[in-house]
């Protein structure tokens, strides 16, 4: 943390303030907000929990001193005295956050976690950007329904409509947050709590990812879905494989078990996708390239290769065998690597036609043909197999005709002048 630390006295040195000034854990109901908060306040004594006040009746999993418990008439006075930062009401209990709370953290010199539930969070949001004082990092968690249902079963908590109803409500809100992390029970409670570290500690810097980042943030369903991270990752790049949809010869066609290649003939192509889908923030951006064991066959990338922030769906693009050898792609295999960029700042997310799309039909609107240079090659290969006084005399004759019809032209042209 020395190098964090080195920053912020850099900026406050320079008068300048920093753009956050806490994070915001929030999430579906069992995604684990509480545990995680309290992790990294166990892990790094840069945080610490702001103490939230709370109608509801104390639960098991509730961490020390997260929550002073009181009666509807307490909370109401607080309300009723303007001393609440926030306040909702959640399943018939009331919950809040008091100012005087946030005040103990940040004279602490700490960095204050709220631990809020999403309609809590957006309106403090709402309220705090009316004034111009939002300054806080969001991180959403969430978790496959069968996960949720088993944690707040744990809980001794119904499962009903309402519940349900509850949880698409607060994934679509965060589907707006700049992180959403998958916290189901086989991502380690340790990544996902350096996951959040790392994430603050660059909140203010942009640049390429380091390996270390990449892996943290595949863990935890960010980035890319569909991923496996073993002897994917090296210093700041991801590992491509080849999916099982391509396009080749005007046909989609897809790779298994009994038919695991493709085979691109000289002067042939392939549009190809990845096994990886792609999933990002809307501060990150993507760019990827051939590797180079293809490249180095004769095998070219020929579309553009950036992926803009905030895209969500498949990731294809188009080789092109330049070699006079049939070169053979096999399902599964590295044939591309993607690198990430950080943003200085998060931006737009990308809204384009192919957001959320991973079929490989929706990036082809037009029937595709086969590649011309390669029925060319074919002809010239027919033509070398037989007689060539057979093939090349209607050719021969065609280009005297016509050589003859534009002279006509020409002298036909030059007697009406």
């Amino acid at each position: 943390m020395g190098f964090f630390r080195a920053r912020k006295d850099i900026f406050i040195q320079e008068g300048m303030n920093m753009e956050y000034k806490g994070i915001i854990i929030t999430g579906t109901s069992g995604g684990g907000k509480s545990t995680i908060a309290g992790r990294l306040c166990e892990k790094f004594k840069e945080f610490q929990v702001v103490q939230a006040v709370t109608t509801r009746k104390p639960r098991e999993d509730d961490l020390s001193n997260m929550y002073q418990y009181m009666s509807k008439e307490e909370f109401d006075k607080l309300d009723k005295d303007r001393k609440l930062l926030i306040k909702a009401n959640y399943r018939e209990d009331y919950c809040g956050i008091t100012n005087q709370a946030l005040k103990i953290v940040l004279d602490n010199s700490r960095v204050p976690l709220l631990v809020l539930t999403p309609e809590s969070t957006k309106s403090l949001e709402e309220d705090s950007k009316e004034r111009g004082e939002f300054k806080y990092f969001i991180i959403f968690l969430d978790a496959p329904d069968d996960v949720l249902d088993s944690r707040l079963v744990e809980r001794r908590e119904e499962i009903n409509n309402n519940v349900e109803k509850q949880r698409r409500e607060d994934r679509i809100y965060g589907k707006n947050c700049l992180y959403a992390i998958s916290n189901t029970d086989d991502v380690d409670i340790e990544d996902t709590a350096q996951l959040i570290y790392s994430l603050w500690g660059y909140r203010d810097i942009g640049g390429m990812l380091p390996k270390k980042v990449i892996e943290l943030m595949v863990k935890c369903g960010m980035l890319l879905k569909n991923a496996e991270i073993k002897d994917k990752v090296s210093g700041a790049s991801f590992d491509l494989s080849l999916g099982d949809q391509y396009w080749q010869d005007g046909k989609k066609r897809d790779l298994d078990n009994t038919n695991p290649f493709i085979k691109l003939k000289p002067g042939d192509y392939a549009l190809v996708s990845s096994k990886e889908t792609a999933d990002f923030p809307r501060d990150i951006a993507g760019r990827f390239d051939l590797s180079v064991g293809l490249f180095c066959q004769g095998i070219i990338l020929s579309n553009g290769p950036q992926v803009d922030p905030g895209f969500k769906g498949g990731l294809f693009c188009l080789l092109f065998n330049t070699s006079n050898a049939t070169i053979s792609l096999k399902r599964g295999q590295h044939y591309a690597t993607i690198e990430f960029i950080k943003l200085l700042e998060p931006t737009t997310p990308y809204s384009g036609k192919y957001q959320g799309k991973d079929g490989i039909m929706a990036y082809l609107p037009n029937p595709a043909e086969p590649s011309v240079i390669t029925k060319i090659i074919e002809d010239v290969d027919a033509l070398k197999s037989a007689k060539w006084w057979e093939k090349t005399m209607p050719l021969i004759l065609s280009t005297v005709a016509i050589v003859v019809a534009i002279g006509m032209a020409v002298i036909l042209f030059v007697i009406r002048e």
